[in-house]
């Protein structure tokens, strides 16, 4: 009996834990299950479509920087070059010398045309000045001889002439006296011509034949100053000596180019754009350039009116800054960035919200009321995309106005798979 007692106390220490232990874990069980009954679905984020008609797509276009102004310097006559003031590299200014070529036959010809100059220019002063008093007053005594001689010669004529009539004398001596009378008069006339001739001073033919002849050595002289100043090349700009092709003591042909100068203080981007883009930009507006990720300010120069018949754009010529200028090289590739208005309807959805389609298609998941009380599911909705700008991509599909699109951890999710909103963009 005792033994009996002893092994139903030994039970129930033993049975009355386990079986607790039993009842607690199936309690347990359905607290859990009435748990997982409750949840609703995974927490995703949404944005909440609104429709657009148009944006404004910002397209980029490459070109090159230019100098301003570039030069191939040559002088402008043939000749042996002397002298080269500057080399590859320099900065000059504007009208500074950079070579000489050998005048020395330029020279001589020049002293030649002077002394030509002094000597006309001297006769035509004698004849602007007239003839002098003592020249007028030998001409007048001249006239006064000639005319008491022709007076005498008169008389004597007179005379003869008595003597023919009384057959005193021959008429070979009457007439001899005659001829005598007829060429003093003649010797008469001429003086008193002279005379008339210099009391009324040099005529106004001879002055201006003159001084035609003073105004043509003028004009050898001027054409030989060019030859001069041709024989001196100057800079027509300030800028750089990029290229130097001769040097001292070689003879160089007409035309041919010895310096190679680039205006680098004042650089422009030449940039190809397309026909209906350029019509849509006016001269003398801002634009802003871009170069190794830094941005430049630039004027409108201008538009070319001619297309590249390569690239069939038009090119747009652009004026860069100062600051500019002191950064660029010409030659370096640079872009521009133009905005372009399109019209063009869909909805704006952020890149996280897309996933691969069928068909080369793109999907999104839309949040949906599902088939329980309270519930809310995926959805998927195929799309196109339109354009992309950014983190942002434009679409258009089986969307609605106001649909709830998940913008992110969409890798996660399945199509009718409960979730729950828990923050709207």
């Amino acid at each position: 009996m005792k033994r009996f007692q002893l092994l139903l106390f030994t039970f129930i220490l033993i049975g009355v834990p386990v079986a607790f232990w039993e009842y607690s874990e199936v309690a347990f069980s359905t607290e859990l299950a009435d748990t997982n009954t409750k949840q609703v679905g995974v927490p995703v984020e949404v944005v909440k479509l609104k429709p657009v008609k148009s944006f404004v797509r910002q397209r980029s276009y490459t070109g090159r920087v230019a100098a301003a102004r570039t030069s191939e310097l040559a002088f402008e006559r043939s000749g042996k070059l002397i002298n080269v003031a500057v080399d590859e590299g320099d900065t000059v200014q504007e009208n500074m010398v950079l070579a000489n070529l050998n005048t020395r036959h330029l020279e001589v010809v020049r002293l030649q045309l002077q002394a030509e100059r002094a000597a006309a220019q001297a006769k035509l002063n004698e004849l602007k000045a007239g003839p002098r008093q003592q020249t007028i007053a030998v001409a007048e005594a001249e006239a006064r001889q000639l005319s008491s001689r022709l007076k005498n010669l008169k008389a004597d004529h007179a005379r003869n002439e008595e003597l023919l009539k009384r057959n005193a004398i021959s008429k070979s001596v009457f007439e001899a006296s005659q001829y005598d009378v007829e060429q003093q008069q003649a010797q008469l006339d001429a003086a008193q011509n002279r005379l008339s001739e210099l009391k009324e001073g040099t005529r106004k033919e001879q002055i201006d034949a003159q001084t035609a002849v003073v105004a043509n050595l003028d004009a050898s002289l001027a054409d030989n100053q060019v030859d001069l100043d041709d024989a001196v090349l100057k800079a027509p700009f300030s800028g750089r000596i990029s290229k130097r092709y001769a040097d001292e003591g070689t003879v160089i042909p007409l035309n041919v180019p010895l310096f190679r100068l680039v205006e680098d203080q004042k650089l422009e981007a030449h940039i190809g754009v397309p026909v209906e883009m350029a019509g849509n930009l006016e001269r003398g507006t801002q634009q802003a350039v871009q170069l190794n990720g830094k941005s430049y300010e630039a004027t409108l120069k201008a538009i070319l009116p001619e297309l590249d018949p390569v690239t069939r754009t038009q090119e747009v010529v652009l004026a860069l800054n100062s600051k500019a200028s002191q950064s660029l090289v010409p030659g370096q590739v640079i872009r521009i960035t133009i905005s372009e208005p399109i019209q063009m309807q869909g909805f704006w959805l952020p890149l996280s919200a897309l996933a691969r389609g069928e068909r080369g298609l793109w999907s999104a998941y839309a949040v949906v009321d599902g088939t329980q009380e309270e519930e809310t599911v995926l959805e998927k909705r195929q799309i196109e995309v339109l354009h992309t700008e950014g983190d942002r991509v434009l679409v258009r599909g089986t969307l609605q106005t106001g649909d709830q699109i998940v913008v992110d951890g969409i890798h996660k999710l399945a199509n009718r798979q409960p979730v729950v909103v828990k923050s709207i963009r």
